[in-house]
């Protein structure tokens, strides 16, 4: 058997970043309608924090390899695999968003349909940063929000990842956007998209947006929950929407918050004359392959013409991946950090 011998990062128990060290491992060869990949790039996102924590409701069994988004290059794939798509060869670089965690490793093996092609010149480093949080942003923005030109929105912890694709993708729709964060910084990195600052340590969103939206706003983007829900629902328009994308918690306590979260966003739904949605991008993938492909395609395809242009805080080697975790909790870190498999 043609085994690839690799490195991985592994969090063999919940807790803090030395929870996590590279092990050893083997790849057999590719089943059918699989490839596999040499990680080039892996993004880390917030989830791998807290999945790392035990704080994440969608990885609650160790061991287990943190993260969701990698770009990579096609080592092989099955030969039997019937019709492959005419781009399928060895050397091919490509992007993915996982219903799984495991981006943190050398070397993959992920079913094609998973497999995005990158356009040509698109950096590899800047191309990992995109999956998670935009395709999050598509599916909040379009899915769930329905927004359309003109519509006036709040995004709470607009200067985060998600925040920050929310309001570049806002901005080329034509949205009014109102946007939390707190300062300094805040400010000008909201006014890059256009997005009105509301500097939440010392405003109250509720009553700036009553003063500035006395109608109400289409849509609220949600990632925070907690008390914040309930006035983010009462500062809708009649017919406007309250998305949540993620729950964030209290430490310790984030897995029952979040489902504490969930299950108050399902009964305000219940409410007439506005609604509700949760957006779970992980399970919105594997539920709609169509979906998933037409959107990641499409944002690669911005980020190659410079349409979106993501932040990269930083660029790590994979082994160093617990020193960023630890890195990022002391937010000594801006902008997306990315590993690379570059030995």
């Amino acid at each position: 058997m043609n085994e690839i011998t690799y490195r991985k990062i592994v969090v063999e128990r919940f807790g803090g970043a030395e929870a996590m060290r590279p092990v050893e491992a083997t790849l057999g060869e590719p089943p059918p309608g699989h490839a596999r990949v040499r990680v080039l790039a892996a993004g880390v996102g917030f989830t791998d924090l807290m999945a790392r924590s035990g704080d994440y409701l969608l990885q609650r069994k160790v061991p287990f390899t943190p993260g969701y988004e990698l770009v990579g290059e096609i080592v092989d794939f099955d030969s039997g695999t019937p019709r492959p798509p005419a781009w399928l060869a060895p050397g091919v670089r490509v992007a993915a968003a996982l219903t799984h965690m495991a981006a943190y490793a050398e070397y993959v093996c992920l079913p094609l349909w998973q497999l995005v092609p990158l356009p040509g010149g698109l950096d590899p480093r800047l191309a990992a940063t995109v999956p998670l949080d935009y395709l999050t942003a598509l599916s909040v923005l379009e899915t769930h929000g329905r927004v359309e030109a003109g519509n006036a929105v709040l995004i709470q912890g607009a200067s985060g990842g998600v925040g920050q694709a929310l309001s570049r993708l806002g901005a080329l729709r034509g949205l009014r956007m109102y946007g939390t964060a707190s300062a300094p910084g805040g400010e000008e990195l909201l006014a890059q998209h256009g997005v009105t600052f509301i500097d939440y340590r010392r405003q109250d969103f509720e009553t700036v947006l009553r003063e500035r939206e006395p109608g109400g706003v289409h849509a609220v983007f949600d990632h925070i929950g907690g008390a914040g829900l309930r006035k983010a629902y009462r500062v809708l328009a009649p017919g406007g929407v309250l998305v949540s994308y993620a729950f964030a918690g209290r430490p310790g306590h984030m897995v029952g918050d979040t489902v504490r979260g969930a299950v108050r966003v399902k009964l305000m739904n219940l409410r007439p004359g506005r609604r509700t949605a949760l957006s779970m991008v992980p399970s919105e993938i594997k539920g709609d392959q169509g979906w998933y492909r037409a959107g990641l395609e499409r944002l690669l395809d911005m980020a190659a013409r410079g349409e979106i242009t993501p932040r990269i805080g930083s660029v790590h080697p994979l082994m160093r991946a617990a020193q960023v975790h630890a890195a990022l909790e002391r937010r000594e870190i801006t902008g997306k950090a990315v590993l690379v498999t570059d030995r």
